[in-house]
């Protein structure tokens, strides 16, 4: 009889175990007046969260985050625009195709993605890799982008910025690695909790929520390869951004670096490749923009896009 009762606590607590994965592995809600959606583009299919009203405002997110690190600041900025925030490819809920992670044809899938959403002019703000996207977007596509902010990395190619740095950051080469995506798997959570205070500055900058969606959304099975990929498209990436900066975005440009990552460089490295570029630095933060100093990212955004 102790044998069976032991039995049947056993399997409680096993079922208990998995409910609790299961909860901590479901992917994270929108604000209350965002959706989540899905469109097939360019051959692969995009997740993105859509809400709000008013002209169409396209975030970009960069690695180590989903559509996810917009969260804290989507209900603002709804208030002023319909805001689109999607999964790149190779991460979260989005495809995870075997190609297709150069910079100019993830800004295809977006492009692709507004022009079957009805819009022919966006505003656009990308972070990270999501910078590298909304750059690629704009050299494409300018006369569809009224204002772009780039947030806080640096364009691959664009010297002397980009050799000085790609030499520096180590993690370029090993998430470039062929085999580091199947290295990570299974272990997204020890990997990013190390990886996100190496390039932070404040201690504990993401939530709970931030932490558990952004480790699920780089555990779904291929995420880690299709992330990586990201950073192994950087040789081509750089072939076409040298193709681009031939000719100078015109809209207004918005250079948000972190004061202990991108700041002091940002701006001068935008000058390169865009004609009209608007400085702003967020002090004490690190490369988490959003979630490290919130307040003025947002404060900055709105000014940047409404005036």
């Amino acid at each position: 009889m102790r044998s069976l009762l032991l039995m049947i606590l056993s399997i409680a607590m096993f079922g208990m175990a998995v409910n609790a994965q299961k909860s901590v592995t479901k992917p994270a809600l929108p604000p209350a007046n965002f959706k989540n959606q899905f469109m097939d583009v360019n051959g692969v299919k995009i997740h993105y969260v859509i809400g709000g009203q008013g002209p169409a405002l396209v975030l970009v997110h960069g690695f180590g985050q989903n559509w996810y690190m917009w969260n804290r600041i989507l209900p603002a900025l709804s208030k002023h625009f319909t805001v689109i925030a999607p999964d790149l490819r190779g991460v979260g809920e989005s495809g995870k195709p075997t190609s297709g992670y150069d910079k100019k044809t993830m800004a295809t899938d977006i492009h692709t993605l507004v022009e079957k959403l009805g819009y022919n002019s966006i505003n656009l703000a990308g972070h990270d890799i999501g910078l590298m996207v909304a750059y690629a977007y704009a050299a494409q596509y300018g006369n569809e982008v009224k204002k772009v902010a780039f947030l806080d990395a640096l364009l691959p190619g664009i010297e002397p910025v980009w050799s000085e740095a790609k030499d520096k950051l180590w993690w370029f080469g090993f998430f470039g690695w062929p085999a580091s995506g199947q290295v990570v798997a299974g272990k997204e959570k020890i990997f990013l909790t190390n990886f996100w205070p190496v390039v932070g500055h404040v201690q504990n900058a993401f939530t709970p929520e931030e932490t558990n969606e952004f480790i699920r959304a780089y555990a779904v099975p291929g995420a880690t390869t299709g992330s990586f990929s990201w950073f192994a498209a950087f040789p081509q990436d750089a072939k076409d951004n040298l193709q681009f900066s031939q000719h100078k975005l015109t809209m207004p440009v918005l250079a948000m670096g972190g004061e202990y990552q991108s700041a002091p460089f940002l701006a001068d490295h935008l000058r390169l490749v865009a004609s009209d570029v608007k400085e702003i630095k967020i002090m004490g933060a690190g490369h988490w923009l959003v979630q490290e100093q919130t307040a003025p990212v947002l404060e900055g955004l709105m000014d940047f896009f409404l005036n």
